[in-house]
């Protein structure tokens, strides 16, 4: 099974501390949203990004297979929370 690239969806916004916890995503932050936009992964990083997410106690809203590209260069900043 090749590397897939995920849009994973997270209640909240998370803030510039949550960037280097989840360093396989570009975090873009919504209103009350936050997307993590994966690098490709293969099922056992995605369950780890996942066991991550669940370790921080952040609540998954919805995850899906995209081919929206990382953004990381063009986007702007997290706000710090």
């Amino acid at each position: 099974m090749f590397p897939k690239r995920y849009t994973i969806v997270v209640e909240g916004r998370l803030g510039q501390r949550f960037a280097a916890a989840f360093p396989s995503a570009s975090l873009v932050a919504e209103q009350s949203r936050t997307r993590l936009l994966t690098e490709p992964l293969d099922q056992s990083q995605l369950h780890g990004l996942l066991e991550r997410l669940r370790s921080f106690a952040i609540e998954l809203i919805s995850i899906q297979e995209t081919d929206e590209p990382d953004t990381r260069a063009d986007q702007a900043p997290v706000p710090r929370r």
